[in-house]
C-alpha cells in the first residue's frame, strides 16, 4: 500500500532523485530493446563498425557502399526530423490542453505531468511535485476513498473513471474533477505506469446545486400554489348556491389566480410587482373604460406569498364592485392607492380600495368568500391589520403590514 504521510524535505530530494533516475533507467531499457530501424536502415554502432572493419573490397563496392551509407544517413535524418517533429506536435498538445495529464510510477507516485497540473497539485515547477504519492494531494476522504480504489484498478489492469473533490490551501473554493485512470502495460502485458487525465468540472457541479435548490423551491411554491387553489375550491363549493355557480366563480378565481402567476414569473418565482398585479385587475374588470380606475403609488414588489393573496382580493374586490358597486354603473369609479410609510419606527406598506359614485352601499347579511378571504389569508399571508367597510357612498377596504413581511423591494414615488 502506498505511504500516505509526507516526507521529511531531506528525504523528499532523495526520493524525488531517485524516481527521476529510475524513470531514466526505464527510458533507456526502453530504447535499447527497440533500436532505430526503417526499411532496413539500422543505426547500431557495432554492426556498423563491424562492416567498416571487413576485408577490403573493390573500389566499385566501396563507393556503391558509400552510397548506401549516404543514402542510409538521409534515411536515418529524415527519421529523426519526423520524430522531432512528432515530439514537438505531442508537446503542443500537452501545452494547449486544459486536462490535467499525469503519469504515475505503478506505486502511485507523480513522476510525469503537463504544465496544467503543476499549480493544481500546489507546486510552482515540476521539481516540487516529483515523487510526491498522488494520493496526497486528495486530502477529502470521500475523495481519497474513491482515488484509492481508482488506483488499485489500475494496478489490476484495469481502467475506471471516478468524480473527486479537490481542496488544498491555496484555494478558496472545493474543485471538482471528473478523472480517468488507465493503466500503461509493458511487454509483458502487466501495468507499469499509470496515466490519469483529470478534467475540471467545477461549474458543472456549481450548476447541478444550483439547479436541485431551485427544484426544491420550485416544488415547496407549488405545494402552496396547490393549497391555496385547493381554499379557493373548497370556499367556493361553500358559499356557491349551485353547481353552475361554483362552476363559474371557481374558474374566475382559477384565472385571477393565472394571472398573478404571469407576474410572478417576471420576478422569476420570487418576487411580484404590485403595480402590475393592480394593473391586471384593472384590465379584467376595467371593461377598457378610461377612467374607471384611479391608482396611484410607488414602485413596490411582493415576495409571491402576499403577491399570490393580493391578486385573489383584487379579484374579489373587482368582480363585486362590477356586480354590485361603483363599477355596476357608468359614473363610478375606483381609487386604488398604497404607499410606504413609516409608523412608530417601523416601515409599513399601507394599501387602500375605495369604490366612489356607485350605489348605496348596505353591509352584508352573511360572511362570503371576499369577506373571508381578507379577515384570514390576507391576515395571515401579510402579518398585519384589515378592515372591510361599508359605508353607503362605497365599499373601502384599508390594509397596514409591516414591510419586512411582504415588501422585497420599495422605491419611493418619483
Amino acid at each position: 500500500m502506498l505511504e500516505t504521510t509526507m516526507f521529511s524535505a531531506g528525504h523528499s530530494r532523495v526520493s524525488r532523485k531517485a524516481i527521476l533516475e529510475a524513470e531514466n533507467a526505464y527510458l533507456r531499457k526502453l530504447l535499447a530493446e527497440r533500436p532505430p530501424c526503417t526499411d532496413g536502415i539500422y543505426v547500431n554502432a557495432e554492426r556498423r563498425r563491424a562492416d567498416e572493419a571487413g576485408p577490403a573490397r573493390p573500389i566499385a563496392a566501396r563507393r556503391n557502399g558509400a552510397e548506401a551509407e549516404e543514402a542510409r544517413s538521409a534515411a536515418a535524418e529524415e527519421v529523426n526530423a519526423q520524430l522531432r517533429a512528432s515530439e514537438e506536435f505531442n508537446r503542443r498538445i500537452l501545452a494547449s490542453t486544459t486536462d490535467c495529464i499525469t503519469v504515475l510510477d505503478i506505486d502511485g507516485r507523480l513522476i510525469s505531468m503537463n504544465e496544467v497540473a503543476i499549480p493544481v497539485f500546489g507546486g510552482t515547477s515540476f521539481a516540487h511535485v516529483v515523487g510526491q504519492p498522488w494520493i496526497d494531494v486528495w486530502q477529502l476522504p470521500e475523495s481519497r476513498e474513491a482515488v484509492l480504489a481508482a488506483l488499485e484498478q489500475a494496478r489490476a489492469g484495469r481502467t475506471c473513471r471516478f468524480q473527486a473533490a479537490l481542496q488544498t490551501d491555496a484555494q478558496a473554493e472545493t474543485l471538482w474533477w471528473d478523472i480517468v485512470l488507465a493503466p500503461m502495460n509493458g511487454d509483458d502485458g502487466r501495468p507499469e505506469r499509470i496515466l490519469a487525465v483529470s478534467r475540471d468540472i467545477t461549474d458543472l457541479k456549481q450548476t447541478e446545486a444550483r439547479q436541485t435548490v431551485l427544484m426544491h423551491e420550485m416544488a415547496h411554491r407549488v405545494k402552496n400554489t396547490l393549497a391555496m387553489v385547493q381554499a379557493v375550491a373548497t370556499q367556493t363549493l361553500r358559499n356557491a348556491s349551485s353547481l353552475d355557480e361554483a362552476g363559474e366563480a371557481l374558474g374566475a378565481r382559477l384565472l385571477a389566480l393565472a394571472h398573478a402567476h404571469d407576474v410572478l414569473m417576471q420576478g422569476a418565482w420570487s418576487s411580484a410587482d404590485l403595480r402590475g398585479l393592480v394593473d391586471t385587475a384593472v384590465a379584467l374588470h376595467g371593461d377598457g373604460e378610461p377612467g374607471r380606475f384611479v391608482v396611484s403609488g410607488p414602485d413596490v414588489t411582493l415576495g409571491p406569498r402576499p403577491g399570490l393573496t393580493l391578486a385573489l382580493i383584487l379579484h374579489e374586490l373587482g368582480t363585486n364592485a362590477t356586480k354590485y358597486g361603483a363599477l355596476s354603473k357608468p359614473e363610478g369609479h375606483v381609487a386604488i392607492g398604497w404607499s410606504i410609510e413609516t409608523i412608530e419606527g417601523e416601515e409599513r406598506l399601507s394599501f387602500r380600495w375605495e369604490e366612489i359614485g356607485g350605489p348605496a352601499v348596505t353591509p352584508p347579511t352573511r360572511v362570503g368568500f371576499g369577506t373571508r378571504l381578507i379577515e384570514r389569508s390576507l391576515v395571515h399571508s401579510f402579518g398585519g391589520t384589515a378592515k372591510l367597510q361599508f359605508p353607503e357612498n362605497g365599499v373601502v377596504l384599508t390594509m397596514q403590514a409591516p414591510a419586512a413581511n411582504v415588501v422585497v423591494v420599495a422605491a419611493a414615488a418619483a
